[in-house]
């Protein structure tokens, strides 16, 4: 299936370009857009032009997301230059002038080369005269450096945590928490976040990706998602998150630590123990899920080092985290599903890998205790 929206970097403008197929909407609306921010944080400074399809109309549960959390996430993420791109005589950019007109640093363009001429424009009005320092205006560096400072500002500490290490000790992460995302649901996490900022964590961290799996309401997966999918497991979380039909495909990122399950359940609050549930699996199951995953898109991208099959035989099930059915739980934590007939339940595990299990384990239970 070909992609609703499309990114890149253009290297010779200093330009994050979006382009916005007409049939764009849901997680395949808006998951690329808030990639395309992260590649925009990433070249810091850089302009964000985007450029929807002629016949591309939000829906109305689309246009309030644009309005409550996409331009929020742009104006952290750029200079704050953004430039649509609709034809004057188009009624589309009266409604979004009238919507967004406002914002500092917004403007309209007829087409991509009247946007690069727009933003010669402001460059000439912030002063700098065209006169480029290493390749980037004072403007430029001035953008560049008020959304990367932090990485210059950790310089020092990068050294101190080599000197550390260099003795034998080990330096922590920016991140004290990751809880990890990963089905077919679309996640706001300002709830969580406030939840464990209050537990004392300073910098939680929510990375989300959508996944399809095989399923029977005919959604498809694309390659986008799925490399997606897999990079955030980069991130090392404490605790993930994913749904009833995707779970038992990544049987391998789910941890089996049944003494800190027990605890889990013996610490939640009597509301939450009897609306959570234990999940188990065994290895011989998690095998006959990988064989489905491949005959259905004929490739794998599961968070996988070794082939399941060679533990097939193995039919000993293990408690592999708990679930959550009730949906209005799951939408306090942040929750939408995208399935509308197949199991949209969550299930919570601490993450296989996890650094620090007595941290996951606290964390699990503070989320599922949030949840009622």
């Amino acid at each position: 299936m070909a992609e609703c929206i499309s990114f890149e970097y253009r290297d010779d403008e200093d330009v994050v370009l979006v382009k916005i197929g007409h049939e764009a909407e849901g997680n395949d609306f808006r998951n690329p857009l808030k990639d395309s921010c992260n590649l925009l944080r990433e070249k810091s400074g850089a302009a964000y032009i985007i450029e929807p399809d002629k016949e591309f109309k939000p829906g109305k549960e689309d246009a309030e997301w644009i309005t409550q959390h996409f331009i929020p996430i742009v104006k952290r993420s750029c200079a704050g230059r953004i430039i649509l791109i609709i034809p004057e005589d188009d009624p589309r950019r009266q409604a979004v002038e009238e919507a967004y007109g406002s914002l500092i640093g917004f403007f309209f363009a007829g087409d991509y080369e009247e946007a690069l001429k727009v933003l010669k424009d402001v460059d000439l009005k912030e002063n700098d005269k065209g006169i480029k320092i290493a390749g980037k205006t004072k403007k430029q560096w001035r953008d560049h450096f008020s959304y990367i400072w932090f990485k210059y500002s950790i310089f020092p500490i990068a050294i101190a945590i080599i000197a550390l290490l260099f003795f034998g000790l080990f330096g922590r992460q920016t991140n004290d928490v990751v809880v990890y995302s990963f089905g077919f649901f679309e996640l706001d996490e300002t709830y969580m976040e406030e939840v464990l900022k209050n537990e004392g964590y300073k910098v939680p961290y929510f990375p989300a990706a959508v996944v399809v799996t095989p399923n029977q309401e005919g959604k498809t997966a694309t390659q986008y998602s799925s490399e997606s999918a897999t990079a955030y497991f980069m991130t090392n979380p404490d605790v993930v998150v994913t749904d009833g039909v995707t779970y038992g495909y990544y049987y391998q990122s789910l941890g089996v630590y049944p003494e800190a399950y027990e605890r889990v359940m013996n610490n939640l609050s009597e509301k939450a123990k009897k609306n959570v549930e234990p999940v188990y699996m065994s290895a011989a199951e998690a095998d006959e899920y990988v064989k489905k995953f491949n005959a259905w898109s004929g490739k794998s991208y599961l968070d996988e080092e070794t082939p399941l099959s060679e533990q097939a035989k193995d039919d000993t099930k293990a408690i592999v985290g708990f679930r959550i059915k009730d949906k209005e739980a799951c939408q306090k934590l942040g929750y939408k599903t995208g399935w509308t007939k197949s199991d949209s339940s969550l299930v919570l595990s601490m993450y296989s890998k996890c650094a620090d299990q007595e941290k996951a384990e606290k964390v699990l239970t503070v989320i599922l205790n949030s949840a009622f």
